[in-house]
């Protein structure tokens, strides 16, 4: 046998796993909380960690009356806690859920409670435990805020984005993304206009929707950045309304060094993105004007290669469904994720997007009673079905537990109809039972 056609009888299995490194991850679900969640308008935000030190997980989640919960796992005992009120909304909305975030005095830090209002925060007394009386407070200079997506970097600052309901035009179309920053652990914050798509000549879709946004520790000759993907909603030329048509996919990246923003070839564009250089600079997809809907739907998520170009994950609706783009040093490249079939009408809001390897990442959708999960290994230029994982209740949102272990690795919530004020909904956990790998540290390369 000649070697050079050796590979030809090694079994499919040891290919796989010799090329890429690849083995499926299966997941099995348990109950975590019962009737515990209300429906919400979750974005894939970091919702918990596990904490090597303390040996721990902790996760948040909206109960009824759109209050913050948590809840921790002591994997020494292996036992949770029980439910944990630590904040309460100013109000019932669906759009009120929380993010987490450990900081870096190691305590636990929840950003929740705002629907076009004051971002609430609400913070552990004591490092890696939730016991004990919450500090729950607003952020006085978050004014108008939504959908709130926190992020703490290598140095220990809190960013938080979020969409702004300003209606500088009186119309509820006028709808800008800002931040606010805090370098000292949440005790004094400053706020910066990010994206600014006010006003525009062509349509009156002057509102920023996103999904997850991602921060890449700086790493070799790579600079941190915090990427950012988005499109945009409102009316027609001639009419203001909120939300009904939606168009354009477009991604800049803020650096933290400067708080400038830069498009995806490093022009600097300041501090603030208006609409012309949104659409000059920042374009990954010109959709067009829709005859209806939203053409990439309204939670466009983002994460990064190696190599610091992005991963954008969005439901593409010109080619049916869920699909990503990714920048191959000259222009983008888009590809469709599906399965076998006509099942890719089932799969419309995209949910997760972890990143599993220096250009591998896996995308949780969400299909009835189960989670379809699908891999990228060459970094979104092809897709591969990997496995189902059934949960046993139709599914609402699926979140990675940030550096999570295979133990609790997924945290689930259910769908269906309901109340937002009152709890009716379970809360689940996915444990990695073959398949796992520790989760990627990008920060670990020199």
């Amino acid at each position: 046998m000649k070697p050079q056609y050796f590979r030809l009888y090694l079994p499919l299995a040891y290919i796989c796993f010799f090329i890429v490194g690849c083995s499926t991850q299966k997941v099995s679900v348990s109950l975590l909380s019962e009737k515990a969640n209300t429906r919400s308008d979750q974005r894939p935000i970091n919702i918990g960690f596990y904490d090597k030190q303390a040996n721990k997980t902790f996760v948040t989640w909206m109960g009824a009356s759109s209050s913050a919960v948590v809840k921790e796992y002591d994997h020494r005992t292996k036992t949770w806690s029980v439910d944990k009120v630590v904040g309460n909304s100013p109000f019932v909305d669906k759009h009120n859920y929380p993010g987490m975030l450990k900081g870096k005095d190691g305590k636990i830090y929840i950003f929740y409670g705002c629907h076009n209002s004051t971002l609430k925060m609400t913070v552990s007394p004591s490092p890696l435990s939730i016991d004990g009386e919450w500090k729950d407070s607003f952020i006085d200079i978050a004014e108008k805020a939504s959908y709130p997506a926190p992020i703490i970097t290598q140095k220990g600052t809190f960013y938080v984005f979020y969409r702004e309901t300003r209606q500088n035009n009186k119309y509820s179309d006028d709808r800008p993304y800002r931040f606010v920053k805090s370098t000292d652990s949440g005790k004094n914050w400053t706020k910066q206009m990010a994206i600014d798509p006010y006003p525009r000549k062509t349509d009156n879709m002057m509102e920023i929707y996103n999904g997850k946004v991602s921060y890449q520790p700086a790493h070799g000759n790579q600079k941190g950045k915090i990427h950012l993907a988005w499109t945009i909603a409102g009316e027609k030329l001639g009419k203001h309304a909120h939300a009904t048509y939606g168009r354009n996919v477009y991604y800049a990246y803020l650096d933290p060094s400067n708080d400038h923003l830069y498009n995806i070839n490093d022009v600097d564009l300041g501090e603030t993105i208006d609409t012309e250089e949104m659409d000059k600079y920042c374009m990954v997809l010109d959709t067009g004007i829709p005859e209806k809907g939203h053409l990439a739907g309204l939670q466009v998520s983002v994460h990064y290669k190696d190599n610091g170009w992005p991963l954008i994950y969005f439901d593409n609706q010109l080619n049916g469904g869920p699909g990503s783009a990714t920048w191959n040093g000259k222009s983008w490249v888009f590809a469709t994720i599906q399965s076998p079939g006509n099942e890719i009408r089932d799969l419309r809001d995209p949910r997760e997007l972890e990143k599993i390897g220096a250009n591998s990442f896996r995308v949780y959708i969400p299909n009835e009673n189960k989670i379809k999960t699908y891999i990228t290994n060459d970094g979104g230029l092809k897709w591969k079905l990997e496995t189902a994982i059934q949960v046993g209740a139709k599914v609402d949102r699926v979140e990675v537990i940030e550096n999570a272990t295979k133990d609790i690795k997924l945290f689930i919530t259910e769908g269906g109809d309901g109340e937002i004020n009152i709890a009716k909904r379970n809360v689940f956990y996915g444990k990695v039972t073959s398949g796992y790998k520790k989760p990627y540290q990008i920060n670990k390369i020199k």
